[in-house]
């Protein structure tokens, strides 16, 4: 039996995704976007995430997928004006400690419950502001939903983003590739199963292709699925105006420059706040570019020549900025 499932209207009129490959640098541009006049604290998600490998393969319906999304964007921004789990932990990227409206979260720890506070969300007309991963990557699939949104889109110079991704998660290297698994209850996106291994979602028809290959090429098979889908995807979609391509480069070291267009795109004016949280980011910031060369060096010996000819090839792209 069909169902066409549905959901009330959603509350907040304009949601803002600051999206990316992992380690990309959203979580350097999603607390300067908080910090604009009427943006919402920045948010960690995971449901967008992993609804869209879901759709992507058939696994759920387009109603269906919106309907959740609807209900958890409505009782998220509801969440966020009664202080209704709200992240105080001062570590986090999505601590509102950080954040411009500290004091509110915690005065309204105390706000009482009720129909009233959608009245109040409606005329504060604020945005949301959350993180997501490799939507761009699916933005064709993400566009049938139909939901008003903008996009950050954060992109950094491969050779970075991918020794970062290794450094970062070196930890969970296998020492036997054989046995590489994803069974960790604190990894929160899809995955499959392979051979009774778990296994992350992108690998999906090249399961064994992936097992066989190392720690660094396994970090860099995911960094060139995402970001070349990501540019052929950006390259056939119809209203670009929606996506604003963000250079981690440019941001790092042109921040006042990138930080106006920013604001120009997303209709939010700096606050007096923007500049205390540029200063947390430690923006602007110099790059070292004789690093980037080490580690170009070091990658080259840990993956294959295929995948660094694609990566060599992507860098170039990067450095003349024609990456999309």
């Amino acid at each position: 039996m069909n169902i066409n499932w549905s959901h009330p209207d959603l509350l907040p009129k304009k949601l803002v995704f600051v999206d990316g490959i992992t380690r990309s640098g959203k979580s350097m541009a999603g607390p300067i976007i908080s910090s604009f006049r009427g943006a919402y604290a920045f948010q960690h998600q995971a449901i967008l995430d992993n609804l869209m490998p879901l759709l992507k393969k058939k696994s759920i319906t387009i109603d269906a997928a919106k309907s959740l999304l609807v209900f958890y964007f409505n009782q998220n921004v509801y969440s966020l004006n009664i202080s209704r789990g709200i992240n105080f932990r001062p570590g986090d990227h999505s601590s509102v400690t950080k954040d411009k409206d500290y004091k509110s979260f915690v005065k309204n720890l105390k706000k009482p419950d009720g129909d009233y506070v959608i009245k109040e969300i409606k005329k504060r007309n604020h945005a949301p502001i959350y993180m997501s991963h490799d939507l761009l990557s699916m933005i064709d699939i993400f566009e049938k939903i139909n939901l008003n949104y903008k996009m950050v889109y954060t992109y950094r110079h491969p050779i970075d983003n991918i020794f970062s991704l290794i450094q970062r998660y070196q930890r969970v290297k296998a020492k036997n590739k054989l046995k590489y698994n994803y069974n960790n209850p604190r990894i929160y996106s899809m995955m499959i199963r392979k051979n009774n291994i778990l296994l992350p979602y992108y690998t999906s028809g090249n399961e064994n292709l992936f097992l066989k290959l190392n720690h660094s090429e396994k970090y860099t098979f995911y960094f060139l699925h995402s970001l070349k889908n990501s540019i052929n995807q950006y390259k056939k979609l119809k209203d670009k105006k929606k996506i604003f391509l963000l250079s981690y480069d440019d941001f790092a070291t042109n921040t006042k420059q990138e930080v106006k267009k920013l604001s120009k795109f997303l209709l939010l004016k700096e606050s007096n706040f923007t500049v205390r949280s540029l200063k947390n980011e430690n923006l602007p910031r110099k790059l070292n570019s004789k690093l980037r060369t080490k580690k170009m060096k070091i990658i080259k010996k840990s993956i294959n020549k295929k995948m660094f000819d694609e990566v060599v090839l992507l860098s170039t792209k990067y450095d003349n900025k024609a990456l999309f």
